[in-house]
């Protein structure tokens, strides 16, 4: 037997309230991530690195998804001391126009048209500088 909020389904129901769930993902636009949110905050928190980019160019994969450049300067250091504000910085960030069809996965791809629009980011960035775990906001202000 399935629990869905307050709701008990067993058999037949089951599936069905198993494939209105899976719908309902889909119609929302998320980004196929399919870890649980629990791990995403994990990696979030676990970043070495944590900064606000002035996004200044974001530069499309060759094909319908894969990684941008997003280049900028750091606007914020909010964790770490590898940045510093007024520094040069490119970061690849999973990406995919409107109509690409990504695997499903467990990396976020930010909607291309949103992400060149973006004016700021917060990127979770590792040791290395790399994004984790595709933990990259779009913002519409500097915090």
């Amino acid at each position: 037997m399935m629990l869905v909020g307050t709701a008990r389904f067993g058999g037949a129901g089951r599936v069905l309230a198993a494939a209105a769930l899976g719908a309902a993902v889909l119609a929302s636009g998320a980004a196929r991530a399919v870890m649980p949110p629990y791990v995403y905050e994990s990696a979030r928190n676990n970043a070495a690195s944590v900064i606000v980019i002035a996004v200044e160019k974001v530069s499309a994969p060759k094909r319908e998804f894969g990684n941008c450049a997003v280049a900028g300067k750091v606007a914020k250091v909010e964790r770490g001391t590898a940045y510093a504000e007024g520094q040069e910085v490119t970061v690849a960030v999973p990406c995919a126009t409107p109509e690409a069809l990504p695997p499903i996965g467990g990396t976020i791809y930010q909607n291309l048209p949103d992400l060149q629009a973006s004016k700021f980011g917060r990127a979770y960035l590792d040791a290395d500088g790399k994004v984790v775990l595709s933990q990259y906001e779009q913002l519409k202000a500097a915090p």
